[in-house]
């Protein structure tokens, strides 16, 4: 079975996303962060109103279905030259599973069809399984992302020239 996409626009996706965010944030992140600090990077980011304000931005959300389970979850931006991939997340069940590897293949091919020439995320530094899926798809790293207002964001930049 093939995951389907469905465009994140009305409000009761948009809390779906964040409920869904939540739980994948906790378990993702975990190990990584502090509770209270993983609560309000969550609550800043990935809240129903974090959401809807990037979707504001022209941030374009997709929750990720296989037949009528919600499995995860994923955001793009188009940037000048480039797609910003934002999000990726999976629940843990579905991952080595090729879907997180066809939704990157699917931005590439929408990133190439609108004239943008790479794809680019950041990472956080200690994630290293993901750097690796990231690699073995041609991404390369850039290094550390820059700090965001004085905030040290413990990412590194990846990107795929198209």
């Amino acid at each position: 079975m093939k995951p389907d996409y469905k465009l994140v626009a009305k409000a009761k996706y948009i809390h779906m996303t964040a409920d869904l965010a939540s739980e994948v944030w906790h378990e993702v992140y975990k190990r990584y962060f502090p509770a209270k600090q993983l609560d309000t990077l969550i609550e800043n980011l990935q809240s129903a109103d974090a959401i809807e304000a990037d979707i504001d931005n022209d941030v374009n959300y997709f929750l990720v279905f296989l037949g009528s389970s919600l499995i995860g979850y994923f955001a793009w931006k188009m940037e000048n030259t480039s797609l910003h991939l934002l999000h990726l997340y999976l629940k843990p069940e579905y991952r080595g599973k090729a879907i997180g590897r066809d939704i990157v293949a699917s931005c590439e091919r929408l990133a190439r069809g609108e004239g943008r020439g790479r794809v680019w995320c950041g990472v956080n530094a200690k994630a290293l399984p993901v750097q690796q899926f990231l690699k073995a798809r041609g991404y390369r790293s850039l290094g550390p992302a820059e700090s965001e207002g004085g905030i040290e964001r413990n990412e590194l930049i990846f990107e795929r020239m198209l």
